[in-house]
């Protein structure tokens, strides 16, 4: 810097007055834009029936869905095998197995990879609404998971195992484990493939959704 170079006053100044605007505007508290909101609300408002709103998000995902009353359901499995077609069913559920030998339906328990194997028959723990998806536990399973079997998946489940979301659904599991989580519990929401092109990766769900509480 030159010894004869002149003090910019004029400069100085103008910054010296933009420092002093900021200090004074980092020390004013502004009002909030949103100070009516409460933390405690839920983000989305509740559906007036859930069981219509799992109904609707099951099928809209691509789920086959059908409505029966306890005193039916033997009729409707039964009418679903013969009318698919399905000359071996798997039972992954020992609390179905009741259900299925009264129902005279003939069903494995053990897969053969030598096989053919037509349908699976499952059972959900909780279904949950808002995104129309089903829960499944070890409880009632015996699989861990209930993909990658076969490419067509029957599943039992009750109204009351409706949950509104998956926060709700969790609470619920943990009451029916009384108080504890199962070591496994797996959330499937049914997806539709293009051209219907089903498969074990991605199977066709259809749900025997029992109406009587």
């Amino acid at each position: 810097m030159s010894l004869n170079a002149t003090l910019d006053t004029s400069n100085t100044t103008s910054k010296e007055n933009m420092r002093r605007k900021i200090r004074h505007a980092l020390t004013q508290k502004s009002a909030s834009k949103f100070p009516q909101i409460d933390a405690h609300i839920e983000p989305f408002e509740k559906p007036e029936n859930i069981a219509i709103e799992f109904c609707a998000n099951f099928r809209s995902a691509g789920g086959k869905l059908i409505t029966c009353a306890r005193s039916n359901i033997i009729n409707k499995l039964n009418k679903l095998v013969v009318e698919q077609n399905y000359t071996t069913v798997f039972n992954a559920s020992h609390f179905l197995a009741p259900l299925l030998k009264k129902s005279n339906i003939n069903y494995i328990t053990c897969m053969d990879i030598h096989r053919q194997v037509d349908v699976t028959i499952v059972y959900a723990d909780i279904l949950i609404a808002r995104t129309g998806s089903m829960m499944f536990t070890q409880n009632f399973s015996l699989y861990p998971s209930v993909r990658n079997i076969t490419k067509d998946i029957i599943v039992v489940s009750f109204v009351n195992n409706l949950a509104l979301d998956f926060k709700d659904a969790f609470a619920m599991l943990q009451e029916k484990n009384q108080g504890n989580m199962y070591e496994f519990a797996e959330i499937i929401t049914p997806t539709k493939p293009e051209n219907d092109d089903y498969s074990p990766l991605e199977p066709r769900f259809i749900l025997l959704l029992n109406q009587d509480q």
